[in-house]
C-alpha cells in the first residue's frame, strides 16, 4: 500500500507538467531530507588506550548504514554498522586516513561519503623521575621532560608550591635562585597536551632545601640583665628540633629551646667578661630528616655598666624627716656609695650601702653635691645632684572650704598621702588651693613630683567655687576641660594645665594621687606662673 501511495504522487506531479524524480520512491520510512553525514573530524586516540568515536549523519529515510569504503582505520580500531569505531589502538602512532559511507534504507538507498582522519599519538608521560635537591642561594635550573602526546606540551604547578624563588615555565623548565626563605617543598606539576579531548598527566616531586644553622655569634649578655636570643636556622622542612651538642651555657643560662632554638636566662654577675663556645644542632622534620651542626657559636657575658639613674632628687622640706635614694643599676655588688664632691643640707646624711639619703634638715638652702658609687670590680659612677630645702609644708586641705591661699606666681612645696593611705583608694587625701587674679591672665599650673624623685600619680583640675570644673583650658583655644594626668615630655606621673581667666577671678587648683602603692607624704611642687 505505501508503494502504491508514493506512484500516484509521482503521477500526479507528472500530469502537471513538471518533471520530478521520486528519489528511489523509498517507501520503508518518512522523508528527513537529503542523506548527509554530519562528522566531519575524529577524536584523537593514544596507543593502548580505549578508544570511542561515533560518525553521525542526518536526513535520509529509515535506517542508516555506516561502512568503510576507502582507506584504513588504525591498527586496533574497528567501525560497525551504526557507525561507532571503537577499539584500543595498537599503534604505531600516526595519522590513518579513510573515507566513511553511509546508505538509508529506502528502496533505492541514498547514499553520502566523508573522507575523516584518526590521529593516534603514544600516551603521554613525564619522563623526569626526580628534581635535584638544593641550597639556600643558589641558581637552580631543572627541566620536566615529558613525551607522548600532541606538541605542544604544556606544564603548570597543579598542587603545593614551589620553593621560594623558583618558578616555573610553560616548557617545563624549572629556574631561580633559591631564596632565603625557602623551605623543602612538595608538589606536582601537571603537563598537558594540544589532542583532542586533550590528556594531562602528573608526577609529584620534592625539592630538599639544605639546612643551614645561620647564627655564628649571638647578643652580648651583662650580668644581672635578663637574656634572651635564638640560634636562627633556615632551609629544611619545619618542625625544627634545636638541642646543644658540645659547650657549657654560662651560669643563669638555659638552652637552646629545643622547639624555638632560644637562649634565655639571667646570667651571674662577674668583674671580667667571659666568652662560651657551643656547638648546636638543629633537625628538620623531613623523612629522612636533615641536620646541621654549627659549631663556635660564642655567647659573651659582659659586666653589666654601672650607672646612676637617678637625675633629680625631691626637694626637702625644713623640719621634716627626709627620705630619698640615690639608684645606681648594673655593676657586681656589693655597691658602696660615697659623698665625692660637695656637702649635704645640714643634718642630712648618705648610706654607703644602699644609696639613701636621709635626716631631718634645719637649715633653708639649698646644697649641690656629687654622689658616686663603686661596686666590688673597683668600677664607679658619678652623678651631680642638689638638694633644696624649702619652707614647712602647705599642710593637708582636704576641701574647698579648707583651700589654702597662694599668693600668686612661685614654686609652693607641698605633701599628699596616696590614696588609700590613711584614707581608702575611693576617698584618697586632696589638696586645694585658691587664687585670686586682679585681671586677664593666661596661667600655667604645673605639679612637678616626679621630675624631683616623688612617686606620686598626680592629678590636677581647676574648679570654680562651687566645685564645678573650668573649660577654659589647653592653649592657644583654652576652650577644653581643666584636667590633666599626664604631663607631655616623659613625666607621666607629673601633669599640667595652661588656664585661661578673664579679669578678676577666684579659681580652686584641686590635686590628687592616683596612685596607692607609695608611703605617705609624698612630696611634690605646686609651681604656678601668669598670674596677673
Amino acid at each position: 500500500m505505501p508503494a502504491f501511495t508514493a506512484l500516484r504522487i509521482c503521477i500526479a506531479l507528472f500530469a502537471g507538467g513538471v518533471l520530478v524524480s521520486c528519489g528511489g520512491g523509498g517507501g520503508d520510512g518518512d522523508g528527513g531530507g537529503p542523506l548527509n553525514i554530519t562528522s566531519t573530524t575524529a577524536n584523537d586516540g593514544v596507543v593502548g588506550a580505549p578508544y570511542s568515536n561515533t560518525v553521525t549523519a542526518s536526513g535520509g529515510r529509515g535506517a542508516k548504514t555506516f561502512s568503510i569504503s576507502g582507506g584504513a582505520l588504525p591498527a586496533g580500531l574497528a567501525m560497525n554498522a551504526a557507525g561507532i569505531i571503537s577499539g584500543t589502538p595498537d599503534g604505531p602512532a600516526g595519522t590513518a586516513s579513510f573515507t566513511v559511507e553511509v546508505s538509508d534504507s529506502a528502496t533505492t538507498p541514498a547514499t553520502d561519503t566523508q573522507a575523516l582522519s584518526i590521529d593516534i599519538v603514544d600516551p603521554l608521560a613525564i619522563a623526569t623521575p626526580a628534581l635535584a635537591d638544593t641550597t639556600i642561594g643558589e641558581d637552580y635550573a631543572a627541566s620536566i621532560v615529558a613525551g607522548g602526546g600532541t606538541a605542544p606540551l604544556g606544564f603548570t604547578v597543579s598542587e603545593g608550591e614551589l620553593p621560594a624563588g623558583l618558578a616555573l615555565d610553560a616548557d617545563g623548565s624549572l629556574t631561580g635562585t633559591v631564596s632565603p626563605a625557602a623551605i623543602t617543598e612538595t608538589f606536582t606539576i601537571e603537563v598537558t597536551d594540544s589532542s583532542s579531548p586533550q590528556l594531562a598527566e602528573s608526577r609529584t616531586y620534592t625539592v630538599r632545601v639544605g639546612l643551614e644553622i645561620t647564627t655564628t655569634a649571638l647578643a652580648t649578655a651583662f650580668g644581672g640583665v635578663e637574656y634572651s636570643d635564638t640560634v636562627d636556622v633556615r632551609g629544611g622542612l619545619p618542625p625544627y628540633q634545636w638541642s646543644l651538642v658540645a659547650g657549657t651555657l654560662p651560669d643563669g643560662f638555659a638552652g637552646p629551646d629545643p622547639d624555638d632554638g632560644s637562649i634565655s636566662g639571667t646570667p651571674v654577675t662577674n668583674c671580667a667578661p667571659s666568652t662560651a663556645n657551643l656547638t648546636v644542632q638543629v633537625v628538620d622534620d623531613d623523612a629522612p630528616a636533615q641536620d646541621a651542626t654549627q659549631a663556635g657559636i660564642e655567647l659573651t657575658v659582659e659586666p653589666a655598666t654601672l650607672d646612676i639613674t637617678t637625675a633629680a632628687l625631691a626637694n626637702a622640706r625644713i623640719n621634716t624627716a627626709y627620705d630619698q635614694r640615690v639608684v645606681a643599676t648594673g655593676g657586681v655588688p656589693p655597691l658602696e656609695f660615697a659623698l665625692t664632691v660637695g656637702d649635704l643640707p645640714s643634718q642630712l646624711s648618705l648610706n654607703a650601702s644602699n644609696g639613701r639619703i636621709t635626716g631631718t634638715p634645719d637649715t633653708l638652702e639649698t646644697r649641690a653635691f656629687e654622689v658616686t658609687v663603686t661596686d666590688s670590680c673597683a668600677e664607679s659612677s658619678s652623678q651631680s645632684l642638689s638638694i633644696t630645702v624649702d619652707n614647712a609644708s602647705l599642710g593637708r586641705n582636704d576641701a574647698i572650704a579648707d583651700a589654702t591661699d597662694l599668693p600668686g606666681n612661685g614654686t609652693y612645696s607641698a605633701s599628699i598621702s596616696p590614696s588609700g593611705d590613711p584614707n581608702t583608694v575611693y576617698d584618697p587625701d586632696e589638696d586645694y588651693y585658691r587664687v585670686t587674679t586682679t585681671a586677664t591672665s593666661n596661667i600655667t599650673l604645673n605639679i612637678n613630683a616626679e621630675i624631683n624623685g616623688s612617686p606620686i600619680d598626680a592629678v590636677v583640675e581647676v574648679l570654680n567655687g562651687a566645685g564645678m570644673q573650668l573649660n577654659t583650658c589647653d592653649a592657644p583655644a583654652y576652650d577644653q576641660p581643666c584636667f590633666n594626668d599626664d604631663e607631655a615630655g616623659g613625666n607621666t606621673l607629673d601633669s599640667l594645665v595652661e588656664l585661661r581667666v578673664t579679669g578678676a577671678t577666684t579659681f580652686y587648683i584641686h590635686v590628687v594621687d592616683w596612685g596607692s602603692a607609695a608611703r605617705p607624704d609624698l612630696l611634690y611642687d605646686l609651681v604656678i606662673s601668669g598670674v596677673q
